[in-house]
């Protein structure tokens, strides 16, 4: 059987922070970049966009800091245009209907990219932390579910890759 491909949400790198203890993160960060270069840890740019504005007006956070890093090669598969449009005709309350922003939520291309690489023959799953529905917003771990998607947190993650958080 084939390893899995994980798609990682902006929300699980944010959750590494209160997560992962600051002297492990170096080595949660360093088996993530491996993941990366063996093209198993993916995500896309509006990951990178919405992990910017999270830092904005601040030095850029670790995760950040990473996700800059490795950008290139972690976001070299992306979504098309009519991908995240197919994605958003089955779960269009994964976007925040509340948000006034015109900037580009992540959550639907984290989802496109994951059916694209499920479609493609990979063992995609995504990596998220939202959980919470309300009657306006799916959760992404919701949308994944309604996609035939599976999705773990972080933890999950960690465990399956045996990363170790533990000093």
């Amino acid at each position: 059987m084939a390893l899995p491909v994980w798609v990682v949400d902006t929300s699980a790198l944010i959750e590494i922070k209160s997560f992962v203890p600051r002297l492990r993160r170096a080595h949660v960060f360093t088996a993530f970049t491996a993941m990366v270069a063996a093209g198993r840890l993916r995500f896309p740019v509006q990951v990178v966009h919405e992990l910017k504005r999270d830092v904005e007006g601040h030095p850029p956070d670790q995760a950040c800091t990473w996700a800059l890093s490795v950008e290139t090669a972690a976001c070299n598969v992306a979504a098309s245009y009519e991908e995240v449009k197919a994605v958003l005709a089955v779960v269009p309350d994964v976007l925040d209907s509340m948000k006034e922003s015109g900037v580009d939520e992540a959550d639907p291309y984290v989802l496109a990219l994951a059916v694209r690489l499920h479609a493609e023959g990979h063992d995609a799953r995504v990596v998220v932390q939202e959980t919470k529905d309300t009657p306006k917003k799916l959760s992404l771990n919701t949308a994944c579910g309604m996609l035939g998607i599976p999705s773990v947190p972080l933890l999950g993650l960690l465990r399956a890759e045996g990363i170790s958080t533990e000093a």
